[in-house]
């Protein structure tokens, strides 16, 4: 906490306090309220305290640190490029299962063995180390490509944070920036430009997506991609149980018909996983209003729009939207 020329003092200030004095450091640093002590020994006391909270994984003073360091980067490199939050869905990952010691033959998966939603949600919680260890390898080859590989575009840095939901899933929100040389009020000025704007929304269409359109196009081969969203099995007991796509084996790239496979998994995907339903999670903010005041935070249903645009006056972006409850995703 102190290097050791001023170990001595730091050590005789530490023996005067006592436990009302560490109680008023506990209490003034809860409120961040450093200014406002006159108290030499107190001063020195909380400055400690909060030196070694940095090492604190999830304490206030390493989040401190983590926005002292994003802050850096954009005062070096500019405000970033993109926010990008990644949320693997670690009850449907057959990998994470199969390390949480679940018998699974990963090359030749049989819906049979796979248990309920609720089974497999009890076995991830039961096994965090093994979920964590799976998530950190996901993410390391999500970043790999992501990043690294150039799928968004060449980057200069990104900076990411992980952070657990409620339900102790992990999950990672991350900060890229995009290597040009673009300030904002350059991309306000070159958005006037038709080609720059017809590009900027372009690359965007291709990153965001908003809906399926291009993907049921590709698929439109005479088959009824809604009558197989799921796959149902019959367990033991006389209740059927369904498994979402996202358990099933994603497509192989060495076959033929790749591409069209892939579209229809992304039809699958999205259909099952990816539409909106209201809980009450989406009304958090709207305690104590009516129900017909009440707006969903996730701003579902959304407008639908025809075509992507970008108002010139305020530089806002609406990306096209054919589908009013579609959360966006990636391809």
């Amino acid at each position: 906490m102190t290097s050791r020329p001023y170990f001595q003092r730091s050590a005789q200030l530490f023996e005067t306090l006592s436990s009302e004095d560490v109680a008023t450091a506990l209490l003034n640093i809860s409120k961040a309220s450093y200014s406002k002590v006159s108290d030499e020994r107190i001063k020195t006391l909380m400055k400690h305290i909060k030196v070694v909270g940095e090492h604190v994984m999830g304490s206030t003073h390493s989040r401190s640190t983590l926005r002292t360091k994003i802050h850096s980067l954009c005062f070096n490199l500019g405000l970033p490029s993109l926010f990008v939050i990644i949320n693997p869905v670690d009850i449907h990952s057959l990998v994470t299962l199969y390390f949480a010691g679940v018998d699974l033959d990963l090359d030749r998966f049989l819906p049979e063995v796979l248990c309920t939603i609720y089974g497999r949600a009890q076995i991830i919680a039961t096994q965090p180390v093994a979920t964590a260890k799976i998530f950190n390898c996901l993410i390391k080859s999500i970043l790999k490509c992501l990043v690294c590989g150039g799928v968004l575009g060449p980057t200069k840095a990104s900076f990411g944070t992980v952070g657990s939901q409620g339900r102790g899933s992990l999950d990672l929100h991350l900060l890229i920036w995009l290597k040009h040389e673009y300030t904002p009020a350059q991309l306000k000025e070159n958005i006037q430009n038709q080609d720059f704007r017809d590009n900027l929304l372009k690359y965007l269409e291709d990153v965001v997506k908003e809906d399926l359109d291009v993907f049921r196009d590709e698929t439109n081969d005479g088959t009824n991609t809604a009558s197989d969203i799921r796959v149902s099995i019959q367990e033991t007991d006389p209740i059927t149980y369904e498994v979402v796509p996202a358990c099933l084996s994603t497509p192989n790239p060495a076959s033929d018909d790749y591409h069209r496979i892939f579209c229809k998994d992304v039809v699958r995907l999205v259909e099952t996983s990816n539409i909106h339903k209201h809980s009450t999670t989406c009304y958090k903010y709207s305690k104590g209003k009516s129900d017909t005041s009440k707006t969903c935070r996730m701003r579902m249903p959304r407008v639908l729009v025809k075509t992507s645009n970008l108002d010139l006056s305020t530089g806002q972006i609406t990306m096209r939207q054919s589908h009013p409850w579609i959360n966006n995703f990636n391809e």
